[in-house]
């Protein structure tokens, strides 16, 4: 039929739901449907909402009026608060709208309290052959700021309306904004350009006018960008800074250095930290299955769905509907399909992952059952077949049956099968023999005596070795040989290289192990819930711990590098292709970058060691000379490179230093607690550190300071200089940053505490500082101040005063020098090109 209105809303004459009925009414009565949902539901736009304006009368009937209007409306917008369930004219409507065979039509609006205190008991309760079963209605939460709110839930209203996916409403509405955004700034570009030829002939005004409305919209995006990224958003910092980038091209390299800030901010986090969220409304996630390549991660739900996003843009892509409580579901190898079996039964269906579709939904031939949830590389089944005992591999596609020779199993409980993760190996056990498979030819490659159990860890099924119990101990095999190369009293997981052992200690926390000599390498880890030990090596010096929190630990400094913290807990992790994602208990899921060896197109900072490095190669842009004189009563020296004692007899008193072979004297305002001076690239600045002071000297302008930087209650330990900018490290864990011409502290910089060295590159975009207490050297872009980059230290202790830190000539390497030689050195892009190249690769979902 035909409906007069669109919706029926049904609320409390009270001032509170008054206001809230009106503003849902004017939020669905405005909105304006897309053009493509309107092709797709033949919906041109929503019609009017009914809402009764006058108190109803004092009867026992609703009135023909309401009675009418309920029976012209689709919907019925119920307004829910904990007044709602005491007024019995908002009942008998809800009633009367139920009469008329419309429950799944009505939607309820939560403006304040709780649900189960505000929501009408017709739509929470159902009434079933077996008794009353609870409901848990789909519902629009408008509590708090409702005009703020209604932005976004009049949006699931709407769905529900229109029969459409929530998320793909919302994705369209984001993408409409945003194409409306874009759209501006390309007018404004384009008012831009098409005036500047009527400049010519008019007047120059006009002209400036509008590339000033140009460069608003370049420096918002730029904004924009920034504002993202410290937020945690690093696609969304990517994104802004890619518009600002192609809005700025008519102004040449006007605006190049602070969108290349922009980018370095966004594009070089730190291994092992956040990159992002899913962008999932808060939902709560079971158990996540990662596809190889990274791109895509899934989650068992509650309701029954599979819900698919994108790890790259945090997106919600598609739900599997209806895909079951106790089906298990994977990634095919080549993360092309999503598999979907329980095993020890025939029945299984194939997904495309890339939009959800079914492809393929049958199963395995009579007598046979499906014996493992992961398909092999060629994207066979694992099959077995009680009544003869035998193993198999079932093609979906071509039907075939491959029969694996040699292999004879149980037929009972004690029969197990493991596929790797990549496809190309699997094993077969029977509870005494395993068998393992190459899968690519169907060969058995190693035959032993063991089982697969262990109630503390699962079997492992994805890394380079395979874990079974022996009869008396451990036994690890590399899963592309079957070559045996480790036995212990250790059940765990071995690092890549196979040096390092990691095994759970039931819930107590984690121990490594040296595989070499068996010593206990280290003993850690907690556990704040009794949970089980979940284990993993990201490489040969990170390793996962999951257990409640997920910590990641860097092992050869003994380090633990993030925590997802109490107000974090997961519900454990998958990784791949340099992603870590985690379900979080409380809803919504993390996205971590992990060391990877794939080009998997994320943002990353590229570290290299570098042995025998040549110091040549390290420019120190601030000096650091001795002072020789006498001063206050006092003599100094220094000690020069052949430990000869150097000291100065001077006319007058003062402090004597030699720069660029020439002399100059400084006098310092008070004593002297440390004889040297920091001296600027160029000679003009000078600055002597006097425990919380620092006096500021010009050498142009004679020995006295031209002024001292007063105490911040912290000690200073080392400056930088660069052009009229003085940079201050001190015990406190911010970096003070001076205008030398004025003395004004421009602001600070977050850095590790304890900041005893730094250095500016040589074009002073960048400046490298080391904190001994964070064991890390911190790249900061002195455009935005924002950190870029962080080194970590070894032995930052033992090296704090002899290692030497700064930037190549070029300034695209950030460098840490060892005493013995070698250096850490973190890899900046080349140029500004190279940034936008590289977040069009990772912006782009497909």
């Amino acid at each position: 039929m035909g409906y007069t209105y669109s919706a029926f809303i049904s609320y409390r004459h009270l001032p509170a739901d008054i206001e809230a009925a009106k503003a849902v009414q004017r939020a669905l009565e405005t909105y304006r449907i897309p053009a493509d949902i309107r092709k797709k539901t033949g919906v041109k736009k929503l019609n009017r909402c009914f809402r009764d304006q006058d108190e109803l009368p004092l009867a026992d009937d609703l009135g023909s009026s309401i009675e009418k209007a309920l029976q012209e409306s689709e919907w019925l917008i119920v307004i829910c608060s904990p007044d709602l369930p005491g007024s019995k004219w908002c009942l008998r409507e809800i009633d009367y709208f139920i009469e008329l065979g419309r429950k799944d039509h009505i939607i309820p609006v939560l403006i304040s309290g709780e649900p189960k205190d505000s929501y009408p008991p017709q739509i929470t309760h159902e009434e079933t052959d077996e008794g009353s079963r609870e409901l848990e209605p789909l519902a629009a939460d408008i509590r708090g700021n409702q005009n703020k709110q209604l932005k976004t839930e009049k949006l699931r209203i709407i769905a529900r309306m229109l029969n459409l996916n929530f998320n793909d409403l919302k994705k369209r509405e984001k993408e409409q904004a945003l194409r409306r955004s874009l759209a501006l700034v390309s007018c404004i570009l384009a008012v831009v350009l098409g005036f500047a030829v009527y400049a010519l002939y008019q007047n120059r005004l006009l002209t400036e006018e509008r590339n000033a409305t140009a460069r608003n919209a370049t420096e918002l995006l730029i904004e924009k960008s920034a504002r993202s990224t410290k937020d945690g958003d690093l696609t969304d910092g990517l994104i802004y800074a890619i518009q600002a980038y192609d809005g700025s091209r008519i102004f040449d390299t006007e605006y190049d250095v602070p969108i290349t800030a922009a980018f370095e901010a966004a594009i070089y986090p730190e291994v092992c930290s956040q990159i992002g969220s899913l962008k999932d409304n808060g939902v709560i996630h079971g158990s996540p299955s990662l596809s190889n390549d990274g791109k895509l991660v899934t989650f068992r739900q509650s309701d029954n769905s599979l819900p698919v996003y994108n790890t790259v843009t945090g997106e919600k892509l598609y739900s599997i509907r209806n895909f079951g409580r106790y089906w298990h579901s994977a990634f095919s190898p080549d993360s092309r399909y999503i598999f979907k079996c329980t095993q020890g039964y025939p029945e299984y269906t194939l997904y495309s992952s890339a939009d959800g579709t079914e492809i393929q939904a049958d199963a395995v031939p009579d007598g046979w059952t499906v014996s493992c949830g992961r398909l092999t590389l060629d994207n066979q089944i694992p099959v077995m077949r009680t009544e003869d005992r035998a193993a198999a591999l079932f093609d979906p596609f071509s039907k075939e049956l491959h029969i694996l020779e040699g292999i004879t199993l149980s037929g009972g409980s004690s029969d197990e099968v493991v596929i790797h993760r990549a496809g190309r190996r699997g094993a077969w056990a029977d509870g005494t023999n395993i068998w393992m498979v190459d899968l690519e030819n169907g060969t058995i490659l190693r035959t032993v005596e063991g089982s697969l159990f262990s109630i503390f860890l699962d079997v492992t099924d994805e890394g380079l070795y395979f874990r079974y119990m022996g009869e008396d101990a451990y036994v690890y095999l590399r899963w592309d040989t079957a070559e045996e190369v480790l036995r212990s009293e250790y059940g765990g997981v071995l690092s890549p290289d196979g040096k390092l052992l990691a095994a759970g200690r039931s819930i107590e926390g984690f121990t490594i192990v040296d595989t070499g000599t068996g010593e206990i390498l280290w003993e850690s880890g907690f556990n704040n819930s009794n949970t089980i030990y979940g284990l993993a090596f990201a490489d040969n010096d990170t390793l996962v711990a999951s257990h409640g929190q997920v910590q990641i630990y860097r092992l050869s400094d003994r380090k633990m590098v993030f925590s997802t913290g109490k107000e974090h807990e997961t519900y454990g992790f998958d990784m791949a292709a340099g992603r870590l994602v985690m379900p979080l208990r409380a809803g919504g899921s993390m996205i971590n970058l992990m060391p990877a060896e794939e080009d998997a197109a994320l943002p990353h900072a590229v570290m290299e060691t570098r042995e025998n490095f040549n110091p040549e190669n390290l420019v120190l842009t601030t000096m650091v000379l001795p002072l020789a004189g006498n001063w206050n009563g006092s003599t100094f020296g220094f000690f020069d490179e052949e430990g000869n004692n150097i000291t100065i007899e001077l006319d007058e008193p003062g402090l004597a230093y030699v720069f660029e072979n020439e002399g100059y004297i400084l006098h310092p305002t008070r004593g002297v607690e440390r004889p040297f001076v920091y001296i600027s690239p160029d000679g003009e600045w000078q600055a002597m550190l006097r425990n919380d002071e620092v006096d500021v000297f010009r050498a142009k302008e004679g020995p006295e300071p031209v002024r001292t930087i007063a105490s911040n209650n912290y000690q200073r330990l080392c400056a930088a200089i660069y052009g009229d900018l003085l940079v201050l490290g001190a015990y406190a864990e911010n970096l003070s940053v001076y205008d030398l011409k004025t003395g004004e502290c421009l602001g600070t910089m977050d850095t590790g505490a304890m900041c005893t060295k730094m250095q500016f590159s040589a074009d002073g975009k960048h400046i490298i500082t080391f904190s001994a207490m964070d064991e890390e050297a911190t790249v900061i872009n002195m455009e935005n101040w924002a950190v870029i980059m962080k080194i970590p230290v070894k032995n930052a202790g033992s090296v704090a005063y002899t290692l030497s830190i700064g930037f190549s000539p070029d300034g695209r390497e950030a460098i840490v020098l060892y005493p013995d030689g070698h250096a850490e050195v973190g890899v900046l892009a080349p140029d500004l090109e190279t940034l936008v190249e590289r977040a069009r690769k990772y912006t782009a979902a497909d």
